[in-house]
């Protein structure tokens, strides 16, 4: 291990540990007053006269009452220093100061100034390291930890005073830049030579490329509080020349200094903050009580290390979180307080020392990793407040242990190690454990061989979510060589309100088993069904739900959580598909009517005749679209076709060109529509992008036979950001149409294909699924027009639809345990429009110019409110249902259209249609075009 060099650079510079009681600010503050310092020290020195002090420290020797201590005749010093430097030390041990005596030194203080500045200034574990460093001189940003006491021989060849006059008996006679060296009475020529190379290199050093405030007046330079002589006057300074032997005599942690006598004493009485207490032969050469105060914490460094057997400790403060690694021993990480039972060193300074560790705690342990860990030796812990370890409260060796918990609480494992171990409980003592549900964690309480558990001792059981608590599910807590405790056993409680615990013992171990309420999630889950799906999981070990359900478990909101978990997209995909089969099937309606045409004009004084192309007069143009979207509720565009029917005013007026066998038609559509949530159905908004063709024939006067197909893209977006459905629609198929003037009837059956496309959010992930639905489509309709003159016509209407939907079982990807399967299942939906529209015909330049409008009721007779089943993937046989939401029984039709309309059939129209009802409302609108030959 390196020697110490506190201060290298030939700047050693010890001192002990200063408060800073002004400074503060930013780093930048800091260093701008620490770079004045170095100025003014410089210009002090070179002009000392003002800047003189006569009361600095003297060294003369043990028993000359110079204030110093000495022991063994050796005078006790003291640095400001790193812990690195000594992790090898001990008290006693010899050590060699870094570097040659012309080059280097270490820098002490004598006769206990650093304790005695500390009081005097209120210094406090808070601001000891700046307080210190600004009290030697040192630069705020240095990274010294320690202080350490050393014994040096009170000679000038041991230790020196860093002035022209390095007396250390007298107060120095020569100071300053500018003076003359003087050789003390009984310096050697060889200490005297190197003192004063020494002396030159450094003051080259410190006020250049080393950068410290060195005063050459005996004392060091306190900066950071003013520049008057009472602000910068800190602490006597002396050196110890590089290659000389001291002896070390104690090493303190440096906010622990705050808290003893010092001068070698390892006592400890810890009243405020603390962050790393070293005690023990190992650091001390005596003591043996180490005692954390009501209201003190412990804290933010390496917490509590007691080196030696026969210390007591007594906690009535806080020990609590995370700490690094003690004085340099790997694997002392996150240990609160480390006992390590070791003897002192072979030529160690030591008292000596009592057997066995001891512990008492009345106040608060607390560590991620362990609480309170003994390596060696006979260790007693006596308990009455709060043990607590992420891994182990206690861990101890091969010693004869002793754990007594009185009335406190004890949380982590218990391990007492090798040797005959106890454990023992009494008053309202509480052993809390942290298990795996999965039943993979270690016995909670190990290497005891005798347990005793008092009548008022409870259990505390803490689960971790990597799963659930199967119901009769058993864990061992307890392994010993005898255990005695109450007839029923301890009580137990534990973080699973759905879970209920029992204990046992059979003398030598306990057994705790955990039996579930099966009803729990039936009734506190979103859905009745889902819950019961849950419980059904938890009566057996299914390690593809533990960690879905073990997060359930705790999660304190199983409502919210379980939410969603339900299949939202998929519960509306009955409802979308009717809304996307009657935008089809009002299209259709659309062009049907479009087909009721005219090889010529017929004059009549109401205008146009209410006839059909039965027998080729002029027709009543596109009443069908009364009933766009009839079935199913919803806003469907097609587009109305003009018919080739002209008002004229006598028999000479324009006419039409006859109308071809053959029709061809095409509409394109769009629909934006919302839906409200509704039972397990989440809200939606939706939009609707399609496109219609057809071909037909005149077979007969007054029928027309054709085939009609389509694509269409439905998109549902689920309101919360539960999902979005994409379902892309293929459909073709058959009809006819009947047109007997004043009646018509128009009819189709279309086959259709979807593949379906859902997202569904569950918590942080997404559950992502492609399934296929095959439709069966049939629409009618059938109205009789009404002529009410001036080229004015009213149709009554009805319309019906039929849509059955099967869809093939499926599942989801992307949600682990979330996923969900889904079973085949059929849908059907029945509907009718009984309405009425009015229409009236101008003629516009040879064109004929039509403007309708329309409205009506619609009735649903299927269900209403369907259910959609589901499983976790993980658990196929656990299937349950959710609601798809309730859809209007009855709901309002309304619509307005244009249409212009040209010779022999060719048309163009362009429709707004509507929807409003309680659950859900659309918007569309349609354009078409239709061509004869």
């Amino acid at each position: 291990m390196p020697d110490p060099r506190a201060l290298r650079r030939s700047f050693p510079v010890l001192v002990l540990v200063l408060l800073l009681v002004g400074l503060g600010g930013s780093p930048a503050a800091a260093d701008d007053a620490y770079d004045a310092a170095v100025a003014e020290a410089r210009a002090n020195a070179a002009n000392p006269g003002p800047w003189t002090v006569r009361n600095l420290k003297v060294i003369t020797g043990a028993g000359t009452g110079d204030g110093n201590t000495y022991v063994d005749g050796k005078v006790v010093a003291a640095t400001f220093t790193k812990s690195s430097y000594y992790t090898s030390a001990y008290p006693g041990k010899t050590m060699s100061v870094y570097g040659s005596a012309s080059s280097s030194a270490t820098w002490v203080t004598v006769g206990g100034e650093l304790k005695s500045y500390w009081s005097q200034t209120g210094v406090t574990a808070a601001d000891a390291k700046l307080a210190t460093s600004q009290a030697l001189g040192m630069p705020a940003s240095n990274s010294n930890d320690t202080i350490v006491e050393m014994l040096v021989t009170p000679s000038l060849d041991s230790i020196q005073r860093p002035t022209k006059d390095p007396s250390i008996a007298t107060q120095p006679t020569s100071l300053g830049s500018a003076a003359a060296f003087v050789r003390p009475a009984g310096m050697s020529d060889a200490a005297f030579a190197n003192f004063t190379a020494y002396y030159a290199n450094w003051e080259a050093s410190a006020y250049g490329a080393s950068h410290f405030p060195w005063t050459q007046l005996g004392y060091t330079y306190r900066w950071g509080h003013g520049d008057t002589l009472a602000d910068i006057q800190g602490l006597s300074e002396f050196i110890l020349p590089g290659s000389s032997r001291y002896s070390v005599y104690a090493i303190y942690s440096l906010t622990s200094y705050l808290y003893t006598a010092g001068n070698g004493s390892g006592d400890f009485a810890v009243t405020g903050n603390l962050d790393t207490l070293w005690a023990g032969r190992s650091f001390q050469p005596r003591g043996d009580t180490v005692a954390i105060g009501a209201g003190a914490v412990v804290s933010g460094g390496q917490g509590l290390l007691i080196s030696s057997p026969g210390y007591s400790v007594t906690n009535s403060g806080t020990i609590t979180g995370a700490t690094t690694a003690k004085f340099g021993l790997a694997g002392t990480e996150n240990v609160a307080v480390l006992f390590l039972g070791q003897a002192p060193s072979a030529g160690a300074m030591a008292e000596a020392y009592g057997p066995g560790n001891r512990l008492d705690n009345p106040g608060t342990i607390a560590s991620p990793g362990t609480a309170v860990r003994a390596d060696a030796g006979d260790t007693t812990i006596v308990t009455s407040g709060s043990l607590a370890g992420g891994a182990y409260a206690v861990q101890t060796a091969g010693g004869n242990d002793r754990l007594e918990v009185l009335g406190g609480r004890v949380s982590g494992r218990i391990d007492l190690g090798a040797g005959v171990d106890s454990l023992t409980t009494s008053g309202a003592s509480t052993l809390a454990f942290s298990l795996s549900p999965l039943g993979i964690s270690p016995v909670s309480v190990a290497g005891v061989e005798s347990v005793r558990l008092g009548g008022d001792t409870a259990l505390a059981l803490t689960f971790d979510t990597s799963g659930y608590v199967a119901n009769g599910q058993s864990y061992r807590l307890i392994e010993a060589g005898s255990l005695a405790g109450p007839a029923a056993g301890p009580a137990v409680s534990s973080n699973l309100p759905m879970v209920r615990f029992s204990s046992t013992s059979d003398g030598s171990n306990l057994t705790v088993t955990g039996l579930r309420d099966l009803g729990w999630y039936t009734r506190s889950a979103a859905n009745p069904s889902l819950g019961a799906a849950l419980d059904g999981i938890t009566t057996t070990v299914n390690p593809a739900m533990e960690g879905l359900i073990g997060l359930l478990d705790q999660s304190g909101d199983p409502a919210g959580l379980t939410a969603r978990l339900m299949p939202g997209p998929q519960t509306r995909a009955m409802v979308l598909s009717v809304d996307a089969a009657s935008a089809f099937s009002s299209a259709f309606a659309a062009r049907m009517g479009g087909l009721r045409g005219a090889t010529g004009p017929v004059v009549g004084a109401g205008g146009l005749a209410p006839t059909g192309f039965a027998d080729q007069s002029p027709g009543l143009p596109d009443l069908a679209d009364l009933g766009q979207s009839a079935a199913a509720g919803r806003a469907a565009f097609g587009v109305s076709p003009l018919q080739a029917a002209l008002p004229a005013a006598n028999a000479g007026g324009p006419g039409l060109a006859v109308e071809g066998p053959v029709e061809v038609f095409a509409s394109v559509y769009g629909a934006k529509g919302q839906g409200m949530a509704s039972g397990d159905a989440p809200g939606y908004a939706s939009s609707l992008t399609g496109a219609m063709g057809g071909v037909g024939v005149r077979a007969y006067p007054g029928v027309r036979l054709g085939l009609v197909g389509g694509y269409a893209w439905s998109r549902a977006d689920f309101y919360g950001g539960t999902g979005t459905s994409d379902d892309h629609i293929w459909r073709v198929g058959p009809y006819v149409s009947l047109d007997f003037a004043p009646y018509s009837l128009d009819a189709m059956v279309a086959y259709g294909a979807h593949r379906l496309h859902t997202e569904r959010a569950v918590w942080s992930s997404t559950a992502a699924s492609q399934s296929t639905m095959q439709e069966l489509l049939a629409y009618l309709r059938a109205g009789r027009t009404v002529e009410l003159g001036n080229a004015l016509v009213a149709e009554p209407f009805v319309e019906a639809q039929y849509l059955g939907l099967h869809r093939n079982a499926y599942g989801e990807s992307g949600a682990g345990a979330a996923n969900l399967a889904f079973p085949a299942s059929d849908s059907t939906s029945l509907a009718s429009v009984l309405g009425l529209r009015l229409q009236k015909a101008f003629e516009v330049g040879g064109w004929t110019l039509t403007p309708d409008i329309w409205g009506g009721w619609r009735h649903e007779y299927g269900d209403t409110a369907p259910l959609v089943r589901a499983a976790f993937a993980g658990a196929p046989q656990e299937q349950f249902a959710v609601s798809g939401g309730a859809s209007d029984r009855d709901q309002a039709r309304f619509g307005a259209g244009l249409t212009l309309g040209g010779a022999a059939g060719r048309a163009i129209n362009a429709r707004f249609d509507g929807l409003a009802g309680g659950a859900r409302s659309d918007m569309a609108l349609s354009v078409g075009l239709r061509l004869t030959f």
